[in-house]
């Protein structure tokens, strides 16, 4: 049987990446993993994937976050203090930390049921982000260009991902080779609060 704690023990939030290319069997294995995710209501229909290897689209993008940067005030109050790593600024840094692939995941705009979509694409991103996982590639969630193109519109570039119309890009996941070695950590249940109700 397959145990999904193994998995967790490695699993991390990778934002080095060598130049090695993430091949096509493995970008289709992560999409595989994707299909596999669960959906509110099996509407498998209101999501879709973009993939990007292209750089000059991932530059394009990133301008929206590297404008949202100058925000100092805003920003640090979201970040608070970035454990072990520099914060990425305009010109120094790329918010999609120069990973290969990037897969963007859109939903279906709809007002039916406010909330079920960033369930759904949070259900989809960890489904590949853990594939990754498997496959012995890093991975991140990409949430700050997304964010930033919704909160400064005139910066964003999202129509460069050519996402069918009605379709609205929520979040990405930015995948690669990660430059550090995964090692296995201890796991514990102490991170999130909880109350009983007996």
């Amino acid at each position: 049987m397959f145990d999904y704690l193994e998995l967790a023990k490695i699993r991390t939030s990778c934002r080095k990446y060598n130049k090695e290319d993430v091949t096509d069997d493995e970008i289709q294995k992560i999409i595989y993993a994707a299909n596999m995710a669960p959906i509110g209501s099996s509407r498998y229909e209101d999501i879709h994937l973009t993939v990007v290897k292209n750089r000059e689209v991932l530059d394009s993008l990133a301008e929206a976050v590297q404008e949202r940067f100058k925000d100092k005030e805003t920003i640090s109050k979201i970040i608070g203090e970035v454990k072990g790593e520099e914060v990425p600024t305009k010109g120094k840094d790329d918010p999609f930390y120069h990973a290969p692939v990037v897969i963007f995941i859109s939903h279906r705009k709809q007002d039916l049921q406010p909330g079920i979509e960033w369930a759904n694409v949070s259900s989809v991103a960890l489904a590949m982000h853990l594939e990754a996982t498997s496959l012995g590639l890093g991975s991140v969630f990409m949430w700050g260009a997304l964010e930033a193109s919704r909160v400064l519109p005139q910066f964003d570039k999202t129509y460069l991902l050519d996402i069918p119309e009605g379709f609205e890009p929520l979040l990405g996941l930015a995948i690669g080779h990660s430059v550090i070695e995964p090692k296995a950590r201890e796991l514990t249940d102490k991170k999130i609060k909880i109350n009983e109700i007996k």
